[in-house]
């Protein structure tokens, strides 16, 4: 009998925010240098330059998701595969891999009473061979500190604003 591995599944996670879907869409992307936690989930972190390294998302499909390096150089962490302001950024995800081997992260934006709901579906990683499960494990507790902690963080200061 053929060795027919199960497929790793997808992480979802999701949270509610007091924000309107395009204002949340906007501070996920366009105001990702302000949340995101450069300090311990960059490349710059790797060298112990993190807190100085910066983010930005190029808002459009084909764009990329950038971390300019301390050095001068910029690396990008994912393309964009799917920009619908107010709903849905999608993108192949990459950082700190060959391109060949790109995961997915869908976020989606839906208006809920009082604000909206954002689901963060990450798949593919069975593109990652015999090491995909250890790297979803990862993953599964990163984003839980990504959208837990900072993501939340910084809706709550937009929120009073």
């Amino acid at each position: 009998m053929p060795d027919t591995a199960s497929p790793t599944p997808p992480i979802k996670k999701s949270l509610t925010v007091p924000l309107e879907p395009g204002d949340a869409f906007d501070l996920f992307t366009s105001g990702i240098d302000r949340w995101w936690p450069k300090d311990s989930h960059s490349l710059a972190a790797r060298d112990g330059a993190g807190d100085r390294t910066r983010v930005r998302v190029e808002a459009r499909e084909g764009g990329r998701v950038i971390e300019p390096l301390p050095d001068g150089r910029e690396a990008a962490w994912a393309t964009v595969a799917a920009w619908v302001p107010g709903e849905r950024f999608a993108t192949q995800w990459y950082v700190g891999r060959d391109e060949a081997e790109a995961t997915f992260v869908d976020v989606r934006f839906a208006a809920i009473n009082g604000g909206t709901l954002v689901e963060l579906t990450h798949s593919g990683f069975d593109v990652l061979g015999p090491a995909a499960g250890d790297i979803c494990a990862n993953y599964t507790s990163g984003w839980d500190l990504v959208l837990g902690c900072c993501l939340r963080e910084a809706v709550a200061v937009a929120a009073l604003t």
